[in-house]
């Protein structure tokens, strides 16, 4: 169905897209970090040949170093972009088709990682993706990626986290603002590649009733606060990428770190870090 991509991404990727609909903005960045020469994340922000108006994003972090993070990552994107721009106009619209048609496109992909990793050891990644029509946005989700949407004052993540940090969190035993700092925060549950037919969180936004949809990599949530998101997100929104990339990578370490040898502060830049979002005409400042 699909060839199998092992192109070298380049260390800085960044696409800019203010297609479809001319009064929206459609945005990605990716940076390498401080710390890393290579980069394991993978981003995509387009529009449907058929209809401007469809739009799919996605980050995908690559699990397992070295260069098959980078292949599984980057392999899951092309894969995705394929699938999205040869899907038809009349089964992206139709929400409970998308919803289906997306699922199995995700299994596709982590069972041809599954097996491609017999013989290229570490062949796994996180997904975090949104396909927007007409009427509700889907959102699917395997790792610790993360989806967030955007109202007027205000972020809201949208997606669980598959990780062991976020067990704690849902048991009580760690609060939102702690997953960062914990030293088990790199512990995933979940991701696509190592198990066969895993499948995807699916989430559905109906009425598209929201005025961004961001998504991250472990790069950015790592380092920067909920809170910081969400002031960051008032600013202008065509360099807002560009904005929490630098946040996430060049800004200041965190001053407030939770009491107790389970947490550390995270040291800005060491990981990846990479953004998508769309945001509409409305909601600019």
């Amino acid at each position: 169905m699909f060839a199998f991509l092992s192109k070298t991404k380049k260390q800085f990727d960044k696409q800019m897209n203010c297609l479809g609909n001319q009064e929206d903005i459609l945005d990605s960045l990716s940076d390498v970090g401080l710390s890393r020469t290579n980069n394991e994340d993978s981003v995509i922000t387009i529009t449907h040949p058929e209809n401007p108006n469809l739009k799919l994003l996605a980050v995908a972090d690559g699990v397992g170093g070295r260069s098959s993070g980078e292949v599984a990552s980057n392999f899951t994107i092309r894969a995705l972009e394929k699938w999205f721009t040869n899907e038809s106009e009349r089964k992206i619209n139709n929400t409970k088709l998308l919803s289906k048609s997306l699922s199995k496109i995700i299994r596709f992909i982590n069972n041809y990682l599954y097996v491609v990793k017999s013989y290229r050891t570490g062949c796994a990644t996180t997904l975090t993706c949104a396909v927007i029509n007409e009427e509700n946005t889907v959102v699917a989700n395997i790792g610790d990626s993360r989806a967030y949407i955007a109202k007027e004052d205000s972020i809201e993540q949208i997606t669980k986290d598959d990780s062991v940090v976020w067990i704690y969190y849902e048991q009580g035993n760690l609060t939102k603002e702690q997953i960062r700092f914990h030293k088990e925060n790199k512990l995933i549950t979940k991701c696509i590649g190592p198990d066969y037919n895993t499948k995807p969180q699916i989430t559905i936004l109906n009425n598209n009733s929201y005025n961004g949809l961001l998504l991250f990599t472990d790069g950015v949530t790592d380092f920067l606060s909920d809170s910081k998101i969400e002031k960051l997100v008032h600013k202008k929104k065509d360099t807002l990428a560009q904005t929490i990339i630098q946040e996430a990578v060049y800004g200041k370490p965190s001053k407030r770190i939770p009491k107790g040898k389970e947490f550390y502060c995270p040291q800005n830049g060491k990981d990846n870090a990479t953004v998508a979002l769309y945001f509409k005409m409305d909601s600019y400042v």
